[in-house]
């Protein structure tokens, strides 16, 4: 409004300059206005108020108005008068002044506007930003509430359960200690044989195969006379120091430690591939053979066809037992022949291809023997990198484990001899499994026994995927874990997306969901264990599978014509379910009380095919899953 009354204030003064503008004397009622000058003071004949000021000067009057007298409003009549002309023009810049200040205050208006809304759209973004903040931080506090929530309920129904197995467990532990413990079965199931302990008063021992106790009073009674069984510790090794020169130094520490190792004494019989070796390994339990000693795949086949004979009495003395368990000690890189930089060493001799069919051949025996009737034979396959020269002069160790074919790098004498020590005779979870090692171990050094228990745990399964998900409750006193207890519960949650159709797991293979059955363990370093198995089922797709001597033998029949009489009534076959693979998963908490989740693969055999993409999303998501669990805890302080 301003700038309205400013414009037509300013027209208006232009006007009047230029006596456009006029006004009729009869409109005007302001009174004639004369002024006299005199002497002392300026007088109006008319007036409507007079000064109180005698005192005032009257000189700047006197050089305003003139001396005569001025009729203003007859003269400002005679200049106001216009055409008709100049009334339309008049009109006309008015009106384009009164819409040029109309534009210019809506224009104003609307800018004002804009920047209005703008601050406004700045201000709602930001009011949004910060309610998903909230909004995000209240669906992860109400998702350890819903967590809490079920792990206390589940607590709470299974307590007086859980308290009475804790009780018996301890019960169970004190009579094994106290020398009442059973005999068979203490190493529990390897490959689904019983394993056997030697005698001792400290730890376990076990030296020979499993099964092979049972199997010595068969042999025992098969022989003429009734005569006993060799049983002295006796270990046969196999090895050629002259094609490689870091063996020598590998069995000058093993020998030491296996003295130290039993209490009786152990015999080591040294062979080379081309010597004259007793038939039936001279009754040893354990045939030790390094790979790089013998030439190729039929050098061990002719090898053990000698040293796996069971021998008969000779002249009124014992029955000979052969050796249950080989233990082969390869090389790394022979499962990856296509890297660098054993794709390399590969190149010219073949040498790493050579070793792998060493490998499956022990393989291929020891499960042949299972199959049979023959005395059962466990395998164990051993791969190190180039042995150095010492181990160096550190405070500790650092031998890393593996199963398969996973590690690089070089291997000390020390450690690799103390690597065959455990998997010869302390154990269980090395038989039948293959193995990698490297690291190094000072001399002076010793390893606790929980420790290695723990470095060969992985071979069980094998163990894919270990998360460590941090320490468990403080509270010794509790017979309850709330944490493990919580993270158990959260995993069995987790799981139950595998189960129904599938849809949005990104499996492809149909899946069950069960419980694990496998418990806490002593030997394992776990006094707490839960968990659950995800088990592969049978596809079509698996079952249209057919193998190059299958193929050969139906397109034989379909060539034949038909000449081949089929029975009308054909019997049926009756099979054993397929195992199809699985991933186990287990929430453990270890002796030291810390938290961890492992995932190991189960429902397999020598026959199955491992999935290795569904297992994948499987350990993908299982990652996922404990990373929000870990991080929420850490927000909520439990």
């Amino acid at each position: 409004m301003m700038l309205h009354l400013f414009s037509l204030a300013v027209l208006f003064g232009e006007l009047t300059s230029k006596g456009v503008v006029g006004f009729a004397p009869t409109s005007l009622n302001a009174p004639l206005i004369k002024w006299t000058t005199t002497k002392g003071f300026s007088s109006q004949s008319t007036r409507r108020y007079q000064s109180n000021d005698e005192d005032e000067e009257p000189e700047l009057l006197e050089k305003l108005m003139p001396e005569e007298e001025v009729d203003w409003r007859t003269e400002f009549s005679e200049r106001m008068k216009f055409s008709d002309q100049e009334m339309e023009e008049l009109r006309a810049k008015l009106k384009e002044e009164i819409v040029d200040a109309s534009i210019n205050a809506d224009l104003e208006e609307i800018a004002k506007l804009k920047q209005q809304l703008a601050e406004e759209a700045i201000a709602s973004k930001k009011r949004m930003g910060d309610a998903s903040k909230l909004n995000a931080q209240y669906g992860k506090q109400n998702l350890m509430e819903k967590i809490d929530q079920m792990s206390a309920e589940f607590l709470g129904s299974n307590e007086e359960f859980r308290e009475a197995t804790k009780r018996i467990a301890a019960a169970d532990q004190m009579a094994a200690t106290s020398g009442r413990g059973v005999d068979w079965g203490s190493w529990g199931t390897v490959g689904g044989l019983d394993v056997v302990v030697g005698e001792s008063t400290d730890m376990p021992r076990l030296l020979g195969s499993v099964d092979s106790a049972r199997r010595r009073g068969e042999i025992s009674s098969d022989a003429d006379g009734d005569k006993p069984v060799v049983s002295e510790n006796r270990i046969l090794v196999i090895s050629d120091e002259q094609k490689d020169k870091g063996v020598k130094r590998v069995m000058a520490e093993l020998s030491g430690l296996l003295d130290k190792a039993f209490e009786s004494d152990i015999k080591i019989d040294t062979y080379t591939p081309a010597s004259n070796i007793p038939m039936g390994g001279n009754s040893a339990q354990v045939a030790l053979i390094f790979a790089s000693s013998l030439n190729d795949r039929s050098s061990l086949e002719s090898l053990l066809g000698r040293v796996l004979k069971r021998t008969a009495p000779v002249a009124g003395g014992p029955a000979g037992v052969p050796p249950s368990h080989v233990v082969i000690v390869s090389s790394l890189g022979t499962e990856r022949t296509n890297k660098m930089p054993y794709s390399i060493q590969n190149m010219f001799t073949g040498k790493l291809d050579k070793l792998r069919e060493i490998e499956q051949s022990i393989v291929s025996i020891s499960r042949g023997r299972s199959d049979g009737g023959k005395m059962p034979l466990d395998y164990t396959i051993v791969k190190f990198g180039d042995v150095a020269n010492d181990d160096g002069n550190g405070s500790g160790e650092s031998i890393e484990i593996r199963p398969g074919d996973h590690l690089d790098g070089e291997i000390g004498p020390n450690a690799a001899a103390n690597v065959l020590l455990q998997a010869i005779a302390f154990q269980p979870y090395a038989r039948n499994s293959t193995l990698c090692a490297i690291g190094s171990l000072p001399s002076g050094v010793s390893v606790e026994t929980s420790v290695w228990n723990d470095k060969f745990v992985c071979l069980s399964g094998p163990e894919i995927l270990r998360i460590e998900a941090g320490p468990g409750a403080k509270d010794d006193d509790k017979i309850l874990d709330p944490k493990f207890e919580q993270l158990a519960a959260y995993i069995k949650e987790w799981s139950t997306a595998y189960e129904g159709d599938r849809k949005g797991t990104g499996l492809t293979t149909p899946v069950l969901v069960r419980n694990s059955r496998k418990g806490p363990s002593e030997f394992d370093g776990v006094i707490s264990r839960e968990g659950v198995r995800i088990l592969f089922q049978t596809t079509n797709t698996g079952d249209r599978y057919k193998t190059a001597s299958e193929d050969k033998a139906a397109e034989k029949e379909r060539n034949s014509g038909g000449s081949v009489k089929k029975s009308s009534d054909p019997a049926k076959i009756i099979s054993k379910a397929r195992k199809e693979g699985g991933v186990e998963i287990l929430v453990e908490k270890t002796k030291d009380g810390q938290l961890r989740v492992r995932a190991r693969r189960c429902n397999m055999d020598h026959k199955t095919i491992v999935k290795e993409m569904s297992e994948e999303v499987i350990l993908s998501s299982l990652k996922k899953a404990v990373k929000a669990w870990v991080e929420a805890r850490g927000v909520t302080g439990f």
